[in-house]
């Protein structure tokens, strides 16, 4: 359970990093925008209906939700939202575009840190994770591959219907699943429990 609540809190940790970063929202977090936009409702309860519909597709995929996947969804949002009311990196947005990059790709390698840990607890992944971890079962291609699928879905998606997009969506879209990929190395986890 440790590996869990550590893993989710460097999640939003990095997830802040890279929203205070102000170059561009994260593929889930376009079509978040998207999906608020076209039907009217908060950014916050899009990205709830999106997680609804994500981790019915993953679990249509076989993917099972746990104690990870409840976790995820109510801690995760909840430090991210604690982290930005306090300023956690301060005035980022005075900051030399330069540093706001540099603090962009260490909040993506924060990110693989805590997917790799809070996945690798084997307790039950997000509905976004759960989606990669069905990729990745279902194609047979790497994490990193997966993860790069997932996310440039969500990316296209949300973009399609008008959600925004910057520069910091599309280092997202090429360099997240290679840093929990990265992750998941460094730290010796498996994305998925071995078969017997």
């Amino acid at each position: 359970m440790g590996k869990l609540l550590l893993g989710l809190l460097l999640f939003a940790v990095g997830v802040t990093l890279t929203v205070q970063a102000e170059l561009g929202l994260a593929p889930w977090d376009v079509l978040h925008s998207a999906v608020s936009q076209l039907t009217g409702f908060g950014f916050g309860t899009a990205s709830v209906m999106t997680s609804l519909a994500v981790l019915l597709l993953a679990m249509a995929l076989g993917t099972r939700p746990g104690i990870g996947t409840v976790l995820n969804t109510l801690l995760i949002g909840a430090v991210i939202e604690v982290l930005l009311r306090v300023g956690f990196a301060g005035a980022a947005d005075q900051w030399p575009w330069v540093a706001r990059l540099l603090m962009l790709l260490g909040g993506l390698a924060v990110i693989g840190i805590g997917s790799a840990l809070y996945i690798g607890a084997h307790l039950g992944s997000g509905p976004r994770d759960s989606l990669m971890i069905a990729v990745h079962r279902r194609l047979g291609v790497p994490i990193s591959l997966a993860r790069t699928i997932t996310e440039g879905s969500a990316f296209a998606l949300g973009w399609l219907f008008g959600g925004a997009v910057g520069v910091g969506t599309v280092v997202s879209v090429l360099l997240l699943g290679p840093m929990v990929q990265l992750g998941f190395r460094v730290l010796r986890q498996t994305p998925v429990r071995p078969e017997p």
